[in-house]
């Protein structure tokens, strides 16, 4: 889960310039990070929630010695099983939950500038757009900007992709004749599954579309009233959906509170801003990596084509043994999205725990993607420490969460002690107090920030297109409404 994008600093406004760079994952941190000042900052992208903490600074050999400790293993804790599970699984996450996180990660971060313009300017701070759950990552900057994202039979829908060769599926992303996708972020096109659930994100506002025309919403006000529609969905799926998952309930409850009205509104305690919210590096660059724990080694597609290998750790591997994008869809490769997710009673391939130990092959990845270091662990905590993070256990006595059951020593890096306080907490089911609490306050925060968004807007709003509860909204009923599922 990476990071990244563009806002107007002397506004604060949205910069609707979409890019055509792919961020780089594993070469280092987006331009602008390495100088995130100590100070308050109420505008701007990136901010501190615990400004006042000292940055840890760990020497090489220790954070290479703890990334070396994170090749897999069986789970460390007791656990309930409702599903077959293997050894690592989490029971209580589907797969193709890791991938909406990355998804949502991808909405609200973007860095628009290449590896070599992060190298030469490297304490440029406000091209960044300002962080909201509101879709750019496939809207982009609207129809009258960039139309080509957009169906010219049809300019309230969005375009859907369509293959001509005979060893590619007909149905895609949109693409340019060099195979690359037509999106609002590229790297929603990183590897097939993401792919894959942007494709369906198309179509779920294209069927919101159809679903307004029947209802004879006027022309003039179809896109607009759409795309809310859209949003305000994804956004309850954001919040009810993944976040529950990821946080459990008590602590949800506790940073979104529901008054008797019905209205929600949110608690926090930790995560505060001035004028504008900020992206908090603690999130960004420590607690939302959770993600990369949960990625699992292979992945099966559908049941037609055998499991595919998510990478593979050299330059040149046969495009039909791995996941990774910047292509059309191979042929036969469309996913059944009851695979990643329960719908109708499907048993779901499973995310792996949130815990201190990542798959074989975020820990050889390929050379071009990190030529200086192999190991993602370690990517992610020299990372850290390059923006003066503190260590988790400062974090966690200035949350009033800490605690001495979790076999570390007085100092480590935060990214690291978040995931293993999931381990121990949790058995890796889901996020401990400390990670949980920063997670909940950043989504929940940004979503109550942002004045086009259900909770602003209406904070006692229900989900009101066809689900399979009514009243309520899940990724499963975004894929059945999309007619993917």
């Amino acid at each position: 889960m990476g990071s990244g994008g563009a806002v107007d600093e002397g506004s604060g406004r949205v910069a609707r310039d979409v890019p055509g760079q792919v961020s780089n994952h594993g070469a280092g941190p987006p331009r602008g990070l390495a100088a995130v000042p100590r100070s308050s900052i109420d505008r701007g992208r990136y901010g501190r929630m615990f400004r006042n903490l000292r940055p840890y600074a760990p020497q090489d050999a220790t954070l290479k010695k703890l990334a070396a400790s994170m090749l897999p293993g069986p789970p460390t804790g007791p656990a309930p099983a409702p599903l077959p599970v293997q050894p690592g699984e989490n029971p209580d996450i589907p797969a193709g939950y890791t991938y909406v996180g990355q998804f949502v990660d991808h909405d609200i971060t973007f860095d628009p500038t290449s590896v070599l313009q992060r190298r030469n300017d490297p304490d440029a701070l406000v091209n960044y757009r300002t962080p909201r759950f509101d879709l750019d990552s496939i809207y982009g900057a609207g129809p009258n900007d960039q139309p080509f994202l957009y169906d010219r039979d049809d300019p309230w829908k969005l375009l859907i992709g369509r293959n001509l060769g005979p060893e590619e599926e007909p149905e895609d992303l949109p693409r340019n004749p060099q195979g690359r996708a037509l999106l609002g972020d590229p790297r929603n096109d990183s590897h097939v599954i993401m792919s894959q659930l942007t494709l369906a994100f198309l179509r779920f506002h294209n069927a919101v579309v159809d679903h307004l025309r029947a209802r004879r919403v006027p022309a003039a006000d179809l896109f607009a009233e759409a795309q809310r529609l859209t949003r305000w969905h994804y956004q309850w799926v954001v919040v009810e959906d993944f976040l529950g998952r990821i946080v459990g309930p008590d602590v949800l409850r506790a940073v979104l509170v529901e008054g008797p009205d019905g209205a929600r509104r949110a608690d926090l305690r930790h995560f505060r801003w001035k004028r504008e919210p900020f992206m908090p590096v603690e999130f960004s660059s420590a607690a939302y990596r959770f993600g990369h724990s949960q990625v699992r080694a292979t992945y099966i597609l559908n049941p037609d084509v055998e499991p595919k290998h998510i990478m593979l750790p050299f330059d040149d591997p046969h495009p039909l043994e791995h996941l990774i994008g910047f292509r059309p869809l191979p042929k036969g490769w469309t996913i059944q999205w009851d695979l990643y997710f329960a719908i109708g009673g499907s048993k779901p391939q499973l995310s792996r725990r949130i815990d201190a130990k990542l798959v074989g092959p975020l820990m050889r990845l390929p050379p071009s993607m990190d030529t200086a270091q192999r190991a993602i662990a370690l990517v992610d905590m020299l990372r850290g420490r390059s923006l003066g993070l503190p260590s988790g256990q400062a974090v966690a006595a200035a949350m009033g969460t800490s605690r001495a059951d979790l076999g570390l020593g007085a100092q480590t890096p935060l990214w690291y002690y978040l995931l293993r306080e999931a381990e121990v907490d949790n058995g890796g089911l889901r996020l401990g107090p400390t990670g949980a609490t920063i997670v909940a306050e950043v989504l929940v925060g940004l979503l109550a920030a942002d004045p086009s968004s259900y909770l602003h807007v209406a904070p006692g709003w229900k989900p009101e297109l066809p689900s399979a509860v009514p009243g309520e909204f899940t990724m499963a009923d975004i894929l059945r409404f999309a007619g993917v599922a």
